[in-house]
């Protein structure tokens, strides 16, 4: 629902217990149903069984008050604000319409003996507890999925914040030894000592030591980056393996991670509420409604004769309880709940209905790279060789020697033999040179695995490698070359290996009508090359957290509609910042917390299934609200007895409120039809 009063709606949300209103108002609800319905039933369990039927109106009266007064008093308060400010909207109408139901079913069980012969049925004169009941416990339901979209921000800074540790190791110039201090003590100056493993306190310029830092929970780099004295590194990120000292530049707000808290913080201000589609019909039905029924009541007042005042007030509440929007509150909330479980089934979690008319909007989706066009650790993906050895041979020295490091390429080298069912040979003195590769004998060779710069320092000649080694740059792979007793033996490609489901996913967006953008921090050769292998054209590489969030906010001032898939924490401002966020369930909490959309199955494919789900939901919805609003165009003029000077037709409530049920009927029907949807 979207009002000028955002405070209201907010406190709507925010302060009124809503799930405890709707967990009383639902037994109550289903109560007052079977006590007015309960005719419909087998004869032994009829409520006439055990309670006559003036006890039967009493007790409907007395269980509706708590759902009406009680459950529904936000709602109350929502339509005395919509009316003192003049705002009309949803709420307008169906506390009007309910409250009219209330009133008149009150004034019947009260003074029967007032009302007009014509409008009893069966002898009894009409209730319609069970519709206010009703129609208050689904707008309650409502409401209750509509405040979940407004936790999520929260939980997703506090999923931010939970980053930093808590303390660090500081030195002092001129000292040796280390304290121990809270994070909340470092200065900008101070120098800190980070062991490998361990988190990196603060952003700040290594001062000593080298080691391989992982990047990626923040910038998205799928490989570690390796450091040296002079490099940055940033607040929260992992050490791998090394020791390092870092003087540290930026503490408290000015920090990375501080930044990206201030924008996931300032997107989501900055989100625009979405109107739904009945609160813009609402801006004229409402009050048309309200105009309509008080019409009524003058023209039969003033030109119906001696009676023409009972009949007026009979006529006027018709023309309420029909066009009371118990089939418009049900257009909605019955499909989105359809439509959300079709998803769920399909491991597809929608936060809330308002989600699901923007994702059927999209005009642009982007994809983050690293964990969600791609797998997100790396792979060996290829190897060549030099005359003379064999792949298989190579493999068993590379794996070999790297089977004691604990850098992400090395345990992709091992894992590759492994699944290749390669012996290892032994290994004896094991040396790794942070940021260079590693040294070790084995079987009597000394073998070196590691970056070209390094194994030509030490002498030894690549130059038969070079040509396989570009090949594999061409492709953004990861070269890492093996060497034995001084000889160039081998080279290794190493990758973040594409998912299997992206490029189908990417060719299924576009058959649906909408662009693709791929966003990653990696370098452009690297995007270039999963770009090409996807099918995707436009790019945005080597984006900084920070500008994450910038490129979504540049192609919406393009005109897009944009969702953004991420999976990272330097994904979250992107997230929030697109129209609909879309998160990878492999991904950190953070994503997911910031996301609209989680993807349980960990497959680009969900997106396009998420796209498909939330426009034939949307195309459900728009076939209700039709159906909902010219049932009110053709049962109105009949409730105010428009046709009874020519054809003496006038509508009694009774049947007022049986059009109604049925065209609530219909809109049911026409929503569980999404049950049997295959996207």
């Amino acid at each position: 629902m979207v009002s000028n009063n955002d405070d209201v709606y907010m406190g709507l949300r925010q302060s009124d217990r809503l799930p405890l209103r709707l967990a009383v108002a639902i037994p109550l609800a289903l109560v007052v149903m079977y006590l007015a319905m309960g005719e419909l039933l087998p004869a032994a369990l009829q409520p006439g069984q055990w309670i006559s039927h003036t006890r039967n109106g009493w007790l409907q009266g007395w269980l509706c008050l708590p759902v009406f007064f009680g459950c529904g008093s936000p709602f109350l308060r929502r339509w005395y604000v919509s009316l003192r400010d003049r705002d009309t909207n949803m709420f307008t109408l169906t506390v009007t319409g309910t409250g009219a139901a209330f009133g008149f079913s009150w004034f019947v069980l009260l003074f029967p003996e007032l009302l007009p012969a014509s409008m009893s049925s069966g002898g009894h004169a009409p209730l319609y507890f069970e519709a206010v009941a009703v129609i208050t416990t689904i707008v309650l339901a409502g409401q209750v999925m509509e405040r979940n979209t407004y936790d999520r921000t929260g939980a997703a800074i506090r999923a931010l914040l939970d980053l930093t540790p808590p303390r660090a190791r500081r030195r002092r110039a001129g000292q040796e030894t280390e304290e121990e201090v809270a994070i909340s003590d470092v200065i900008p100056g101070d120098v800190l000592v980070v062991r490998p493993g361990e988190k990196i306190p603060l952003d700040g310029i290594v001062t000593a030591g080298e080691s391989a830092v992982d990047e990626a929970l923040l910038t998205g780099e799928s490989l570690p980056v390796e450091k040296r004295p002079g490099d940055s590194v940033i607040g929260s990120t992992l050490n791998r393996h090394g020791m390092l000292e870092v003087r540290v530049e930026r503490v408290g707000e000015d920090t990375v991670l501080r930044q990206i808290v201030r924008l996931v913080e300032q997107a989501q201000e900055e989100d625009a509420p979405i109107a739904r589609l009945a609160d813009r019909v609402s801006a004229w039905f409402v009050p048309a409604v309200l105009t309509i029924a008080v019409v009524t009541f003058f023209v039969w007042w003033i030109w119906g004769g001696e009676r023409g005042a009972a009949f007026g007030g009979i006529a006027a509440v018709s023309v309420l309880i029909i066009a009371c929007p118990c089939a418009l509150g049900l257009a909605t909330p019955t499909a989105i709940m359809a439509g959300s479980g079709v998803a769920a089934r399909r491991g597809i979690l929608v936060k809330g209905g308002g989600v699901m008319e923007r994702v059927q909007r999209l005009t642009t989706v982007v994809f983050d790279k690293t964990g969600t066009l791609t797998e997100g650790r790396p792979e060996l993906l290829d190897l060549g060789v030099a005359p003379g050895w064999t792949s298989g041979r190579v493999l068993a020295v590379a794996a070999g020697a790297e089977r004691f490091s604990e850098h992400p390429l090395a345990q992709a080298v091992v894992r590759a033999a492994a699944e290749r069912g390669v012996e290892l040979p032994t290994v004896s003195d094991f040396r790794a040179t942070p940021g260079l590769g590693v040294a070790a004998r084995l079987d009597g060779s000394e073998v070196r695995v590691g970056n070209r710069t390094w194994l030509e320092s030490e002498g030894i000649s690549c130059v038969d490698l070079v040509s396989q080694a570009d090949a594999f740059a061409a492709e953004g792979r990861t070269s890492v070359y093996v060497a034995v007793d001084h000889a160039a033996v081998g080279v290794l490609a190493i990758a973040d290996r594409v998912r299997p489901t992206a490029a189908a996913a990417v060719a299924a967006l576009r058959e649906l009508g909408l662009d693709v953008v791929m966003l990653t921090g990696d370098q452009e050769t690297t995007a270039q090359a999963v770009a090409r292998e996807v099918g995707i054209t436009r790019i945005f590489a080597g984006v900084l957290p920070g500008t994450k969030s910038d490129r979504i906010a540049e192609l919406q001032r393009e005109g897009r509609v944009v969702g953004m898939v991420g999976d990272g924490v330097n994904d979250a401002p992107a997230l929030v910042r697109a129209d609909v966020g879309f998160a990878l369930r492999s991904g950190t909490d953070v994503a997911i917390e910031a996301a609209d959309v989680t993807l349980m199955r960990n497959d680009p494919s969900s997106v396009v299934n998420a796209i498909r789900i939330s426009r034939a939901t949307l195309r459900v919805i728009r076939q209700n609200l039709f159906w909902a609003f010219a049932y009110n165009v053709a049962g109105i003029p009949l409730a105010a007895g428009v046709f009874y000077p020519a054809f003496g037709w006038l509508l009694s409530p009774v049947f007022a409120g049986v059009a109604m049920a049925l065209s609530s009927i219909l809109v049911v029907g026409n929503s569980l039809r999404l049950a049997r949807l295959n996207p």
